[in-house]
C-alpha cells in the first residue's frame, strides 16, 4: 500500500474508519484548473486540489476506497483546463460576429425573416409583399430563431459551435472536447481490518502519551489563537490545577528526505496553538537542513524508516529523558550535601 506510506493520509483514513467522514463528495470549483475539487479533503491532507485528486485515485487503485460516478467535466484538448466556453460561428465565413433573433413567417406569402426586419413604424409589415401583419396565428407565426452573420450577412438556423479555452486560447471543434469522469468516494469496508493494522503504530505513540497522563486526540483540527484551523496528527494535553502542558506531534513523510518546509509548517501550528513541546517524526529521515531548522525552532526531530519504529524511538527518548532527570536530581542532592558539609564543618 504505497499511498498510505505518506503519514498525512492517516488523517483521512482515521476519519473514514471512525465515521467522521462517510462519503467524499466533489464540489464544482471555477477557480481550479480541474473544474472541481474536494475542499474538505484538501484541508485534512493540506494538499492542493490537484494533489488531493491524485491521492484519492491512488487510494481507489489500491482498493482502499470505492468510487462512484458523480459527473463529467469537460477539458481543453491542449492544456487540460476546464475553463472553456462555447463560441458559435458562421458556417459560411467562420466569423464569430453573429447575432440571433426570433424569426417570423408571413403565412400568406410564406416569407421568413428576422423579426427586426418586419418591424416598421406601422407595426409588423412583410418586407416581401408589403402587407401588414396584425394577428399571430392568423397573419404570421414565430418559427424559432434565426442567426445572422454581421460580416458576410448570411442567415442560418444553426451556427457551428466551436469551443475556446479561456486559459490557452485554443479554438477547437466540439467533437475534440476531452471528457473526464468525476467520482465520489467511500471507504472499502473489506479493507477495514487491514487499515487498522496499518494505523496501529500511531496508536502506540498515542498510548505512550496517555500512559504519561496526557489526554490525546488523533487527526483533529484545532483552532489556534489566530482563529486559523490547524490539522494535527497527534495533540496531547496534560492538565494540572494551575496549568496545562501541550504536546504537538507531526508526522511527515517523503520519498527520500523530509524537506525543511515541514518544520516551518509544524512550528507555525505549534506556536499558534501554544504548544509547550513539539515533536516531528520524519519518515524515512530528515534532510540536513530539516534537522538544522528543527533544532533552531526547538522541535524534537525523530527519524524512523517506518512509523512503528517511531514509537520505539519515542519511548527510548522518554526513558533517556527520565534517566537524565534522575541523574540531574541526584547531582543536585549531592551538591546540596557537599555545600551543607562545607558550611557546617
Amino acid at each position: 500500500m504505497a499511498a498510505i506510506k505518506r503519514p498525512q493520509i492517516f488523517r483521512l483514513l482515521e476519519r473514514l474508519l471512525d465515521g467522521r467522514i462517510k462519503k467524499i463528495i466533489p464540489k464544482y470549483d471555477l477557480e481550479s484548473e480541474e473544474g472541481y475539487s474536494y475542499p474538505e479533503i484538501d484541508a485534512i491532507l493540506e494538499t492542493p486540489s490537484k494533489e488531493t485528486i491524485k491521492i484519492l485515485d491512488e487510494l481507489y487503485k489500491e482498493g482502499i476506497l470505492k468510487r462512484k460516478f458523480y459527473d463529467k467535466i469537460f477539458l481543453c484538448k491542449e492544456c487540460g483546463s476546464s475553463k472553456i466556453k462555447i463560441s458559435p460561428r458562421c458556417p459560411m465565413c467562420k466569423s464569430f460576429n453573429i447575432s440571433k433573433s426570433r424569426a417570423i413567417e408571413h403565412l400568406e406569402c410564406g416569407y421568413v425573416d428576422l423579426e427586426e426586419n418586419f418591424r416598421t413604424e406601422r407595426g409588423l409589415v412583410c418586407p416581401k409583399c408589403g402587407k401588414k401583419l396584425k394577428q399571430i396565428g392568423v397573419d404570421y407565426s414565430r418559427v424559432g430563431t434565426l442567426y445572422k452573420c454581421e460580416d458576410c450577412k448570411e442567415r442560418f438556423s444553426e451556427p457551428v459551435n466551436t469551443l475556446r479555452c479561456m486559459k490557452c486560447g485554443t479554438i477547437f471543434p466540439q467533437e475534440e472536447l476531452v471528457e473526464k469522469n468525476v467520482y465520489s468516494y467511500t471507504l472499502n469496508e473489506a479493507m477495514r481490518n487491514n487499515l487498522l493494522l496499518q494505523i496501529k503504530p500511531k496508536r502506540l505513540i498515542e498510548n505512550l502519551l496517555r500512559s504519561k497522563g496526557y489526554e490525546v486526540q488523533s487527526s483533529v483540527p484545532i483552532v489556534g489563537q489566530s482563529g486559523v484551523r490547524h490539522e494535527l496528527d497527534i495533540y496531547a494535553v496534560k492538565k494540572t490545577d494551575s496549568s496545562e502542558h501541550k504536546i504537538v506531534v507531526g508526522l511527515s513523510g517523503a520519498k527520500d528526505e523530509v524537506p525543511p518546509e515541514e518544520v516551518l509548517k509544524l512550528f507555525a501550528k505549534a506556536t499558534d496553538i501554544g504548544a509547550n513541546e513539539t515533536i516531528m517524526v520524519a519518515i524515512p529521515k530528515a534532510s540536513k537542513e530539516t534537522k538544522f531548522f528543527a533544532d533552531h525552532y526547538g522541535i524534537k526531530c525523530i527519524e524512523a524508516s517506518e512509523l512503528d519504529q517511531a514509537q520505539i524511538k519515542l519511548k527510548e527518548r522518554d526513558e533517556a529523558k527520565k534517566e537524565q532527570q534522575e541523574t540531574d536530581l541526584s547531582n543536585r542532592i549531592s551538591t546540596m550535601a557537599i555545600n551543607k558539609k562545607t558550611t557546617n564543618p
